[in-house]
């Protein structure tokens, strides 16, 4: 059904778009089905760790985006790296959602993102057009820079030489591929209390992240009918 659909597809997205959308990623969802009598929306909204305060950032502060939507520090800590990471709700979501209104079991509902994440996919001119978008000029980091912050994603999205890949280069993600099946074969408790969750947690802490086991295990999709 189209639910089965949406999240088929939300998955590949966080494949092929990964900087718009994936599994450490966050959203809702508006589920209308007449026929069965269902108008809701499923909200899966990243939170904050458990031990984030309010005042955490306030000597680091500096102003926000001209359009409101981001707010500066100095730093830039809230934009890259470890810190700037909120506890995660899009797998929780997408699998709530397929479970009460979906039809499809979830691995062949994940299998195209796995296949796409193996093989790679063809960047295209939208996703390097976002990826090259200089940002400096509000104050914010650019993607560029994001991407090439950590090993991983040199590794992924630029050439051997330091050069960004272009449209028409393939970006293939093996990594995802396998974290993909392991969630397919488990279902998305591996992510939250089992042991994908447990190597979330040993990275944070040692990268100086905030996210921890209880935070993933906390985690809770809210219902808004």
């Amino acid at each position: 059904n189209a639910i089965d659909a949406a999240i088929a597809c939300a998955f590949s997205q966080g494949v092929v778009d990964p900087q718009m959308c994936s599994i450490g990623g966050f959203g809702a969802m508006q589920i209308c089905m007449p026929k069965r009598g269902v108008h809701t929306v499923l909200e899966f909204f990243a939170r904050a760790p458990l031990s984030a305060t309010a005042e955490m950032w306030a000597d680091r502060f500096v102003g926000q985006t001209r359009d409101g939507f981001v707010f500066l520090l100095e730093d830039h800590a809230n934009e890259i790296g470890h810190l700037a990471a909120g506890t995660p709700g899009n797998l929780k979501g997408y699998t709530e959602a397929l479970a009460r209104f979906g039809t499809m079991e979830l691995k062949d509902v994940m299998a195209p993102a796995i296949a796409q994440a193996r093989e790679g996919f063809i960047v295209r001119p939208y996703v390097h057009y976002y990826w090259t978008i200089d940002q400096r000029g509000a104050g914010q980091i650019n993607t560029e820079d994001k991407l090439r912050h950590s090993e991983t994603g040199r590794t992924l999205y630029f050439h051997a030489d330091g050069t960004l890949k272009r449209p028409g280069d393939r970006v293939a993600n093996p990594d995802l591929a396998q974290t993909l099946e392991r969630i397919a074969a488990a279902g998305p408790d591996i992510f939250y209390t089992g042991e994908i969750a447990q190597e979330i947690a040993a990275d944070m802490a040692a990268n100086g992240g905030l996210i921890t086991q209880r935070d993933l295990a906390d985690y809770r999709v809210r219902e808004k009918a």
